[in-house]
C-alpha cells in the first residue's frame, strides 16, 4: 500500500475546506467593503460588522488549531485521526492568515492589534518550516544512514578505538597522543544550535589526527610503516563514522528547531490574542 502523506489526507479534504473557507470570506469581505462598509470617524475595518465576524472566526480557528498540541498526546482518543488533525492544522492554519488579513483590512500600525497579526504570521511561517522539514529530512536521514543507526555507529567508533589502542603501542609517542585525543576529546553531543552551527565539529581531534598521521606516515619504514598505514585507515573509518553521526544529529536539530520557534510563538500569540480581544471589548 502506498504511503499517504498527511497533506494528502482523505484526498486533500482539508485543503479543499481551507480554500472554500478563504473564498467565502474573501467574497463576503469584498461584498461588504463595496456595498455595506461605512467608517464614520475613521473607524478601522476590524471594527466594522464584517470585521468583527471575520475576527471572531479567525480567533475561534486559532484556538482550535492550538488544541493540536493537546490532541497529539491523546493517541487513544476517538474521532478524527491524528493524521487528519495534522492535515487540518496545516491547511486551516494558512486559511487563518487569509481571514485575519481580511479582518484587518490591511490597516496595520504600531499597536497591540498589529502585533497579534505579526505573531500569527510568525506562527504560521514557523509551522510551514516544520512541515517542509518533516517532509524532507526523515527520508534523507533514512537514505544517508541505510541500515545503520547512531547507536551502531557509536559501537563502531568504540571498536575502532580499541583496535587503534593496540596498533599505536608499537608506534612513536605522537601517534599515541593523537589517538588518545581523538578518543577522548571528539565532541558528538551538543545543543540544537551546536549542531546547526557545526561548533562541535570545529578543530575536531579525529580530523586533526587523520591529517597529522598522513604527514607522519611519510617518515615511517618497514613494519612501522605498515602499522602507520593500518592506524591511518582506522582513523579514516573513525572520521567517517563521526561525520555520519554528526549529520544525523544535525538533521534532528533542524527538526527540533521549528518546535523551539513554533511553540513559544504560539503561546505568545495566545496571550496577544486574548489581550487583543479584551481591548476590543473595553473600547467597543
Amino acid at each position: 500500500m502506498q504511503h499517504q502523506s498527511f497533506l494528502e489526507f482523505k484526498r486533500y479534504r482539508y485543503l479543499k475546506l481551507a480554500v472554500l473557507l478563504s473564498l467565502v470570506c474573501a467574497l463576503a469581505y469584498g461584498w461588504h467593503r463595496n456595498y455595506r462598509f461605512d467608517s464614520p470617524g475613521g473607524l478601522g475595518y476590524g471594527g466594522s460588522p464584517m470585521g468583527y465576524a471575520l475576527g471572531t472566526l479567525a480567533a475561534l480557528l486559532i484556538l482550535w488549531l492550538l488544541l493540536l498540541g493537546v490532541r497529539k498526546r491523546r493517541y487513544g482518543a476517538s474521532g478524527t485521526s491524528l493524521q487528519g488533525w495534522l492535515s487540518a492544522h496545516v491547511y486551516l492554519g494558512v486559511a487563518v492568515v487569509v481571514i485575519a488579513t481580511l479582518h484587518s483590512g490591511l490597516e496595520l500600525g504600531f499597536n497591540l492589534h498589529s502585533l497579534t497579526f505579526v505573531l500569527l504570521l510568525l506562527v504560521v511561517g514557523s509551522g510551514m518550516y516544520g512541515v517542509v522539514m518533516y517532509l524532507r529530512i526523515p527520508s534523507r536521514m533514512t537514505d544517508a544512514m541505510g541500515e545503520d543507526s547512531v547507536q551502531t555507529l557509536m559501537l563502531q567508533v568504540t571498536e575502532i578505538d580499541q583496535q587503534a589502542r593496540r596498533v599505536v603501542l608499537r608506534l612513536p609517542d605522537e601517534y599515541n597522543t593523537l589517538t588518545l585525543d581523538a578518543a577522548e576529546n571528539t565532541r558528538l553531543q551538543g545543543t540544537v544550535f551546536d549542531h546547526l552551527l557545526k561548533s562541535s565539529s570545529r578543530r575536531c581531534p579525529t580530523a586533526l589526527a587523520v591529517r597529522r598521521m598522513q604527514q607522519l606516515n611519510r617518515g615511517l619504514l618497514d613494519e612501522q610503516g605498515r602499522l602507520g598505514r593500518e592506524l591511518f585507515g582506522l582513523m579514516l573509518s573513525r572520521r567517517s563514522a563521526v561525520e555520519r553521526i554528526r549529520r544525523e544529529y544535525r538533521a534532528l536539530a533542524r527538526l527540533r528547531l521549528w518546535l523551539l520557534l513554533h511553540v513559544p510563538l504560539s503561546m505568545a500569540l495566545l496571550f496577544a490574542l486574548a489581550a487583543h480581544i479584551v481591548s476590543v471589548f473595553i473600547y467597543w
